[in-house]
């Protein structure tokens, strides 16, 4: 199910006709987690012409509540209500995902500079925080919401940036021995990823005493345990004093079930955690999981369920428990670290999937979950833990 949103305006007026040229449109389809992706009309009414053109003749309109009725050039019967109407209290008005949707569709999302980073952490004096995106994750608009809410609690921010082309890096090591064997090593295999956590690091100013915290989202959150462990200087590691993640998928598949053998990670996870487990640097640094149980894993026609269970499967060898729709719980949490799971029980039946965004592989920006509420929502609950 969907809407169909198109934009035009008007030309002209005469009697109850009112002629309009078409200027663009997109569909917004429903997805998963109660979420709408965009996807744009694939007509260029720029191209058409007066062909471009349509009218609405008004056969109906009330003066108090602004509404309209008018049958358009095809044939179609249309009810509108005026901006007015709706900005002056009218119970009807635009629906909050149409007018999300309309501003992300006519905004072109920009990687935060260097510059627009300084200008917005200046006079934040709390704890510096790093963000280690999810997986294609770091993508200009990306994070963009959740940096601006941390900021106004205070945190300086710095973005891992990871563009497209650095994802795709990864797929040279499909091609080695050891992605076969299932022996990949992080600080070889994603070292586009520890150079991004690096320079939001440097970035930071003040130099080798201030402090940061990381704030790490699904697979951002063993990478960072990585780079803690064999990337980082014993005298960076000494700045980070806490560590939060966000739906991350800290455990690898127990070595007895079916699907260890088709580790999604390569072992990549499985060196991590052999290396670095539970919460490694304690007390040094404060560790915090998050995690959500927003879905339960189920086959059957719920895309939602079905999705979770074939995900939590892949995880950890179970898919009918409880997770935010990707990671499962259980997968979530590390040993020694503070556990905190928000669930639906907190009296606003307000479900935390694992993202508001579908990755995009191979395009410069991920498509935006409209309406999707994510980690990010019940920011409240976590907040504290940087």
């Amino acid at each position: 199910s969907g809407k169909l949103v198109l934009k035009a305006s008007l030309e002209k007026i005469e009697n109850n006709r009112r002629t309009f040229r078409f200027r663009g449109g997109f569909f917004l389809l429903q997805t998963v987690w109660g979420g709408s992706i965009i996807l744009p009309y694939p007509v260029p009414f720029a191209l058409l012409g007066d062909r471009a053109l349509g009218w609405l003749d008004t056969i109906g309109y009330d003066e108090e509540t602004g509404f309209r009725a008018a049958l358009g050039n095809k044939g179609t019967r249309f009810i509108f209500q005026s901006k007015e109407k709706q900005s002056s209290g009218s119970s009807s008005t635009l629906s909050s995902d149409v007018v999300t949707a309309s501003e992300l569709y006519t905004s072109d999302a920009q990687q935060e500079t260097d510059e627009e980073e300084r200008e917005r952490n200046q006079g934040l004096t709390k704890r510096a925080v790093v963000i280690c995106p999810q997986q294609f994750g770091g993508k200009p608009g990306d994070y963009t919401s959740l940096m601006s809410d941390i900021r106004n609690r205070g945190h300086p921010v710095y973005l891992a940036r990871i563009s497209a082309l650095d994802w795709l890096s990864i797929t040279k090591s499909v091609f080695t021995k050891e992605y076969f064997a299932g022996e990949l090593e992080p600080s070889k295999t994603l070292g586009f990823y520890m150079d991004a956590i690096d320079k939001a690091v440097q970035r930071i100013p003040g130099g080798e005493e201030t402090e940061f915290a990381i704030l790490s989202h699904s697979i951002g959150g063993w990478i960072a345990r990585a780079w803690l462990g064999e990337v980082a200087s014993e005298q960076t590691r000494q700045r980070c004093k806490a560590y939060v993640s966000l739906g991350t998928p800290h455990a690898a598949p127990p070595p007895e079930s079916i699907v260890s053998k088709a580790d999604q990670t390569r072992g990549l996870l499985k060196y991590i955690n052999d290396r670095w487990p539970g919460a490694y640097f304690s007390p040094s640094i404060q560790y915090t999981c998050v995690a959500s149980s927003a879905v339960t894993g189920k086959v059957g026609l719920d895309l939602d369920n079905l999705l979770a269970f074939a995900s939590y499967f892949a995880l950890i060898g179970q898919g009918d428990v409880d997770g935010d729709g990707i990671t499962p719980v259980g997968g979530a949490l590390l040993d020694g670290a503070k556990s905190i799971v928000l669930d639906n029980n907190n009296g606003d039946n307000n479900p935390i999937y694992h993202a508001d965004v579908l990755p995009n592989p191979l395009g410069g920006t991920n498509a935006k979950l409209i309406g999707t509420p994510w980690y990010a929502d019940r920011m409240e609950e976590w907040v504290d833990a940087l």
